[in-house]
């Protein structure tokens, strides 16, 4: 399918989880934690899905405009680069950790799964 049919076909669940019960207008700070949380969610690899699902779910009510933008830069990166740094396959790149959401994202996966977790 193009991605103009995907955009139509998916457009009312887009809208529905976009607004309240109610149908109330929801605001545009509540539109971007939905849409963050979606993409933390739905990442394309269960074991991302649900960890960075989880940690954004938990932690996205707390976050302020700033690390908004900061997990809006972690949900760019590639998910082999996020597995690999997950499971301490490879180190986390100094630049990167100088994002605050990111350490905090390093110290959730280590606090929930000991070392990180492992692929095996």
């Amino acid at each position: 399918a193009r991605p103009q049919q995907l955009r139509a076909a998916f457009a009312p669940l887009l809208r529905r989880c976009l607004s309240t019960e109610a149908g109330e207008e929801v605001s545009d700070r509540k539109k971007r934690e939905k849409r963050l949380i979606w993409r933390a969610k739905c990442r394309g690899w269960l074991e991302l899905d649900v960890l960075m699902g989880t940690f954004t779910e938990k932690n996205i009510t707390s976050f302020d405009d700033a690390k908004l933008d900061m997990l809006e830069e972690i949900l760019e990166l590639e998910n082999p680069d996020l597995i690999k740094w997950f499971t301490g396959q490879a180190p986390v790149p100094e630049e990167l950790m100088e994002n605050q959401v990111m350490k905090e994202l390093m110290q959730y996966v280590k606090s929930d799964h000991g070392s990180g977790i492992h692929d095996k």
